[in-house]
């Protein structure tokens, strides 16, 4: 029996998986990868099947009307070609740096190494990086500064990426000056965890 496999990613919480094929059908909703769990209602045959549980599933065509458990080994062996054509989900870093330079901190050094390693398992990336910073100093020079500060990683991961030979669909570097604090302080206090890049990789 041939089953045709869809991904659908319901309040971005959970990844649904459908395999669809007359009385067979099954759907199972996975949990995130931080653990959360949406909820998709399903509706067939006059049946209705809440799906609100990791591994909950439902066969719409039997005609049930509760949810049923399915195992872990039943999903890798049922979506087994779906499961492995995922694209490797988005993460987010953060790295911080020294005042008033772009000298990444000591303590971020590995975060960084981890990021470039992580990135260059993937086939291809898009990555937003973005450069911040804390009051101390004129808004111009901390604009000019956070994108100092971003443009060191774009640097770093362009020329990891090249070595790889991961192709780099997009990778765009900007700065938010002291716009976007992540600590709220008023002008001219220095605070570490406002002076960092945030980097977005898809």
């Amino acid at each position: 029996m041939s089953r045709q496999l869809h991904f659908i990613a319901p309040f971005a919480f959970a990844t649904l998986l459908t395999a669809c094929c007359g009385p067979k059908d099954l759907i199972v909703i996975l949990p995130a990868s931080d653990g959360r769990i949406g909820g998709v209602v399903v509706e067939a045959s006059g049946s209705k099947v809440v799906l609100d549980k990791a591994y909950a599933g439902a066969r719409p065509g039997s005609g049930a009307s509760e949810p049923v458990e399915v195992g872990a080994y039943e999903v890798e062996r049922v979506f087994a070609k779906a499961l492995a054509a995922r694209p490797i989900p988005p993460k987010s870093y953060t790295l911080y740096f020294e005042s008033g330079g772009d000298e990444i901190v000591p303590e971020s050094r590995a975060a960084l190494d981890m990021m470039l390693a992580e990135m260059s398992e993937r086939k291809a990336v898009e990555v937003v990086i973005t450069g911040h910073t804390d009051t101390i100093g004129p808004s111009g020079d901390n604009d000019r500064l956070s994108l100092d500060r971003a443009r060191v990683v774009e640097r770093q991961l362009r020329d990891t990426l090249a070595a790889k030979g991961v192709q780099s669909d997009s990778v765009t570097a900007v700065g938010r000056g002291e716009r976007e604090l992540l600590v709220r302080t008023p002008d001219q206090t220095a605070e570490p965890r406002n002076r960092r890049v945030e980097i977005t990789v898809r």
